[in-house]
Parts: C-alpha cells; sequence; structure tokens
C-alpha cells in the first residue's frame, strides 16, 4: 500500500514497476488517492492485465489501516494452512543435501506446483520435478535467483489462484539452494577434473585417475577429440558437465577441446547443436597416446570447414595430398564443394565459375571474360557459391581446399564413368 511517492512517472518506468513488483511475490498493490500519486499510465495498466496483478485505487477516506485489518480477518485461515505448510518444507529440507531429487518432488506434491532449476548460462536443467499432468494451459510461470547462486533460476510453474505466497517463496528459495549448493559443487568439481585430465592427455602424458573421470571401459570402442571455439569452451565444459557425460573438456592452444568416447558421439553432437556452438570431429582413435594428433585434426577440420556446417567430421581424407584413386577424389569433392557437385544445371554453371575463377589465379576480367558474363554476375555467382559452401575465396584455407577439390574434379570428375 503506498500514496505514491514510490510509483514512477514515465509509462515504460510504471510498467517495469508492476513487473517487479509481481516478481517480488507481492499479491498485489493498493494505491491512494494522494497529490504524490502521479497519473496511472495505460502501460502499467496493460501490464497489470498481463500478470493478473491486481492494482487497487482507495480513495482518501479510506485509511491503509481498515484495509490491512480487514485482509488480515480475511486471510486468518490461509495464514494459518501457511504456516502449516512451512512446517511441512522444513521437514522435507532434512535430507536436502542427501536426496536433492526427492526433495523437489515431495515440494512439487507440497505446493502443487513444477519446479525446475535452470542454469542460466547453458539454459540447462539441473533438477526438476515431475511432469504434472492436469496442468493447464494458462499456468503461471515465474523465475527467481537462488540466495547464493548466480548462475541458476529456480522456475516455477503454478496453476491459475494457487500461487506460492511471497512469505513461503522465500523459504522455499532457501531450503532449494542448500540442496542445489551440493550439486553445483559437484558439477564444478567434475569441471575442474575433466579440464586436468584432458591437459596432461595433451601433453602426453595418461594421468592415474583416467577411469575415476572417464568411466571404466568409456573409451573402449574408441574415442574422437571435438573441437570448437575458444570463447565456446566454458559453455560447453559446464553443459557435459551438468549432463554427467563421460567427457573430458578443456582448453587447448588454437580451439577448446571435447574428448569424448565415440559411443556416445549422438548425444555429444545433440546437445552442442541444442546450445549452437558450431564443432568439428576428429577420426576415431584407440590409443590415449594419440591425443594431441586428434586434438590437431579437429582443429584442422574446424578452422578449413565452411561456417555454413553447425557439425563437421574428419573425413579420413588427406586434403594436403593430391587424389591417387576416383574414391579419394569424390571423397574431397564431395567434403569440400558439398552442394556444389550437383549435377543440376545451375549449379554447374556455379562450379563451372569457381573452377574459371581457380585457373586464373582469381583474376576477375580474365574469368569473367572467358564465362562471357559481366563482373557483377562474377560477384553475384561468388557470392552464391558462398552461401552453398560456407567457404570464402578471400580465405586462404577455404581457398587450398577449393584448388584441390578443382584438382580432384579435373583428374577424376565425379559425373563421368
Amino acid at each position: 500500500m503506498t500514496v505514491g511517492l514510490c510509483v514512477p512517472r514515465e509509462a515504460e518506468e510504471q510498467r517495469d514497476f508492476v513487473r517487479r513488483l509481481d516478481e517480488a511475490g507481492l499479491a498485489g498493490v493498493a494505491l491512494g488517492d494522494h497529490p504524490s500519486l502521479p497519473p496511472l499510465s495505460q502501460q502499467l495498466l496493460d501490464e497489470a492485465d498481463l500478470r493478473g496483478f491486481p492494482v487497487l485505487f482507495t480513495n482518501e477516506e479510506t485509511p491503509f489501516a481498515a484495509i490491512g485489518r480487514t485482509v488480515a480477518a480475511a486471510t486468518a485461515s490461509t495464514q494459518t494452512l501457511q504456516v502449516l505448510k512451512l512446517s511441512k518444507l522444513y521437514q522435507l529440507s532434512t535430507y536436502a543435501r542427501a536426496d536433492p531429487k526427492r526433495l523437489m518432488d515431495d515440494l512439487q506434491a507440497l505446493f502443487r506446483a513444477r519446479l525446475r532449476v535452470l542454469d542460466t548460462q547453458t539454459g540447462l536443467t539441473i533438477i526438476e520435478g515431475p511432469l504434472l499432468a492436469t496442468m493447464s494451459a494458462k499456468a503461471r510461470e515465474r523465475s527467481y535467483s537462488l540466495p547464493g547462486e548466480a548462475k541458476v533460476k529456480l522456475r516455477i510453474t503454478e496453476f491459475p489462484g494457487e500461487e506460492i505466497s511471497s512469505f513461503l517463496l522465500i523459504h522455499v528459495l532457501q531450503v532449494i539452494d542448500v540442496a542445489v549448493s551440493q550439486l553445483l559443487s559437484s558439477i564444478r568439481g567434475r569441471a575442474e577434473r575433466s579440464a586436468h585430465t584432458l591437459e596432461a592427455l595433451l601433453e602426453g602424458r595418461i594421468p592415474d585417475n583416467l577411469d575415476a573421470v572417464l568411466t571404466p571401459g568409456a573409451i573402449a570402442a574408441g574415442y574422437q577429440m571435438v573441437a570448437i571455439a575458444t570463447d565456446q569452451g566454458p559453455k560447453a565444459a559446464r553443459a557435459v558437465s551438468i549432463g554427467g557425460m563421460p567427457v573430458l573438456a578443456g582448453p587447448g592452444r588454437n580451439s577448446f577441446f571435447l574428448l569424448m568416447p565415440e559411443k556416445i558421439r549422438k548425444d555429444v553432437r545433440q546437445l552442442l547443436e541444442g546450445l549452437g556452438i558450431r564443432a568439428a570431429a576428429s577420426s576415431t582413435h584407440i590409443d590415449l597416446r594419440d591425443a594431441k594428433f586428434a586434438a590437431g585434426e579437429a582443429h584442422k577440420v574446424l578452422s578449413s570447414g565452411g561456417a555454413n556446417h553447425q557439425w563437421l567430421d574428419f573425413a579420413g581424407v588427406p586434403i594436403s595430398l593430391l587424389t591417387r584413386s576416383r574414391k579419394e577424389a569424390s571423397a574431397i569433392v564431395q567434403q569440400v564443394l558439398g552442394d556444389l557437385a550437383a549435377p543440376d544445371a545451375k549449379t554447374s554453371a556455379l562450379r563451372e565459375t569457381l573452377f574459371a575463377f581457380l585457373a586464373n589465379d582469381r583474376r576477375w576480367n580474365e574469368t569473367a571474360t572467358e564465362l562471357g558474363i559481366h563482373r557483377q554476375t562474377l560477384s553475384y555467382r561468388l557470392a552464391k557459391i558462398k552461401d552453398i559452401t560456407g567457404r570464402d575465396t578471400s580465405s586462404s584455407a577455404d581457398l587450398s581446399a577449393f584448388w584441390l577439390a578443382y584438382q580432384a574434379w579435373a583428374s577424376y570428375s565425379p559425373t563421368s564413368d
């Protein structure tokens, strides 16, 4: 209840004022008719309607004390119920650290609300209660930061009219914070051990605690090294640690690397693609003493691959050598040109343009004259080639790949018999 001293005057600030009150867990606001109350904007009212947040306007003759007594009398039974729920809440908190999953399940049953703890860096769920089958489409969602963990939020989905009160919410956040702190400590510890272990492997050392980090037999069927951009590394490392994956993650000299058992390749790829992280995988290796070599493979694939590809694989073809067989040539063409190797007329014209541009040492006038087209048309075609392949003729690495694909096509055309 306020006479308006805390209400901002600007319309957008008033909208934000309602949002902050609602997210703080207040049940509503009563505004007294007083000279200090600024005019209420339509934005404030729209935001209140959107959130189902009551905004009451009281006249000068109605004292706030009378409103308070009326509300207290009406909610006496509700307050008793809240005290009982609070007592039950702290009974459940006794095993917050020992069994966080059980705690989340029991809290959901107590409050009839869906509870999920989300990691803000990755968007992944750290822990959650079971789905509530009867939750309607009109359910309300709210998010709150935990008191001791800045990188995680508690998301609450509630039945309309059955929201957790601000009185209880404070205690719910405290109890869940205790439970999650233990989980996050394990996640951080797993990530640190993973980074130290991978660092040793990249230096050519086999650490003693390898099985404790990777789990025994994890790489019996082989492993692959995955390279990603260095600035995406912390996000990826936290994600695999949250997921409890038997993956080593840590920085290398030129890229950030993940050492993954080949058998969970699909899971790792799905995780990274979901996070929007571009990645490149090495070939499969058996001996961990080859980890540094595998990392080099992955880095080369990442740096030479087209930017349009979310996931790149080491094709097993030495792209630094001229081709020696039709099979090898076809593999290089497909790896470098991709859809640009298609036989249709439009694609063939683009491919012919690329090969002429390469044969003329990237000289624009000679290329345009040979093809009988204008320089502007040549520019358009090169842009289309970049769109299709994800490779740019102005990049040294991409230009090298294009040249080898051109040589492979000239020697063993995929369309010839």
